[in-house]
């Protein structure tokens, strides 16, 4: 969703931006900011859309589970010992406090990447390097009184280079997992929603000032 949201706000950047330069005001540096603020408001709608959907997979509802909380810790806490990647990344328990209900644990590894870079004739050449992750997880185990388990997953990725969402495939399959070992879970939350709010302040900055220099521009076009 991001890599769609980039393409389109620099579409509609490079497009209008040309449209106002040549075809409209004929001079090429009045459509820069124009465009640029409107390729703003087209991938803006796209970015909320990714953050909240990053949100709720980092931040998930909570489910409700038909296993006593004992059994439902004790699945857990034996599937994140029992879980491995790559060539042996496990996670590390740190934290299995069953009378708080609660389960830390983080997961490290390292991801092997091509880098391309330019030497000092100009000619490209591509070298590998290695580069660091992180995952933590809390893991909440609550008692419903009526022989159900409530579990809230809540993860923190870090990650080395522009690669943001390198830890998401393995967030995306232990929450299946969890699911999986624990039968169907049915929601108690609802997750964040995807629905547009009102645009940022900032941006109806921007949009004020792009529209007052455009005015400037048709004015200074027109009295020419």
């Amino acid at each position: 969703m991001a890599v769609i949201a980039i393409g389109i706000g620099l579409f509609v950047f490079l497009f209008t931006g040309a449209f106002i330069s040549e075809v409209v005001l004929h001079n090429k540096d009045a459509g820069v900011f124009p465009g640029l603020v409107l390729g703003i408001w087209a991938a803006w709608p796209f970015f909320h859309h990714a953050r909240i959907q990053r949100s709720n997979l980092l931040h998930p509802a909570p489910k409700e589970y038909r296993v006593p909380p004992k059994v439902a810790f004790s699945m857990i806490r034996d599937l994140l010992a029992e879980v491995s990647y790559n060539f042996g990344d496990r996670w590390h328990v740190s934290t299995a406090d069953t009378q708080a209900g609660r389960i830390a644990a983080n997961l490290r590894f390292t991801n092997e990447q091509v880098r391309m870079e330019a030497d000092a004739r100009g000619h490209i050449h591509t070298r590998k390097e290695r580069l660091q992750r992180f995952i933590g997880l809390d893991v909440h185990v609550k008692d419903t009184a009526s022989g159900t388990t409530v579990i809230q997953l809540d993860f923190n990725p870090k990650v080395e280079g522009a690669n943001f969402f390198a830890c998401d495939s393995i967030i995306s399959a232990l929450s299946a997992e969890i699911e999986s070992a624990l039968g169907a879970g049915s929601p108690v939350g609802t997750p964040a929603d995807t629905k547009l709010s009102a645009p940022p302040w900032w941006l109806l900055v921007l949009s004020a000032l792009a529209l007052l220099g455009l005015c400037g521009d048709v004015i200074k076009a027109v009295f020419q």
